[in-house]
């Protein structure tokens, strides 16, 4: 197997993956900044905010009802379950009943203009999202070639991505590795071409005896000056 060119075909697939996650980074980026979307996302976000807050204020109110109207419920079982006789005892009874029924009545109609609110919060929240909807689905359209484009990069990468796995399977162990951290370290060019006798990535003139070396597919050799993995197609 010539490992060199191995490398230099890796290099090709590795650099078509990079370019294609980039692109699709790059839409999704372009689709997600659209400043109108922005717009109707904070719109929808502090809708939500301003209806769970209300449900929360709500239930809170439902649960202080509860324990005001079960105190009561037990102050009307002593007063009228004849087990209290001291008139005392039967005027604070009375007294407190009549104090929980306004405070009763004072939740129920604050639960009642809280629950007249947060139907507004809650029809406010569809709103919207509905408009969040209907404008996600116009931009669409209008993105559609993006979209499509989007659609054919992501279709490209799982061929892309078992060529790769297959090519590294077949390689030394320890010759993927180099190539992966020149790779990282060179800006994507890990292995170099060889063209009019010179280094295509930095440039140096080769030695005829590098160049009739790197023709050997059994002999790595790099450059001397960019340290990269020459090349001979």
């Amino acid at each position: 197997m010539n490992e060199t060119f191995s490398l230099y075909r890796l290099q090709q697939l590795d650099s078509q993956r990079i370019q294609r996650l980039k692109r699709i980074k790059q839409i999704d980026q372009i689709i997600a900044s659209d400043k109108a979307i922005q717009k109707a996302q904070s719109i929808l976000q502090k809708a939500t905010v301003a209806l769970n807050e209300s449900d929360k204020s709500l239930e809170d109110l439902r649960k202080r009802t509860e324990e005001r109207t079960l105190k009561l419920k037990l102050a009307q079982a002593k007063l009228y379950g004849g087990k209290v006789s001291a008139t005392k005892e039967l005027q604070d009874l009375q007294a407190e009943s009549e104090a929980l029924r306004r405070i009763i009545k004072t939740l129920e109609d604050e639960q009642m203009q809280l629950m007249e609110a947060n139907d507004l919060h809650l029809e406010a929240k569809k709103k919207a999202e509905a408009d969040l909807h209907e404008l996600l689905n116009n931009k669409a359209s209008e993105n559609s070639l993006l979209m499509g484009e989007r659609e054919k990069l992501k279709q490209q990468l799982p061929k892309i991505n078992s060529q790769r796995d297959a090519l590294k399977s077949q390689l030394n162990a320890k010759l993927l590795e180099e190539y992966e951290t020149l790779f990282k370290t060179k800006g994507g060019v890990a292995v170099a071409e060889i063209f009019d006798a010179s280094c295509k990535a930095c440039g140096v003139e080769l030695s005829p005896t590098d160049i009739q070396q790197v023709a050997n597919p059994n002999v790595i050799i790099k450059c001397r000056s960019c340290g990269r993995i020459l090349y001979k197609a």
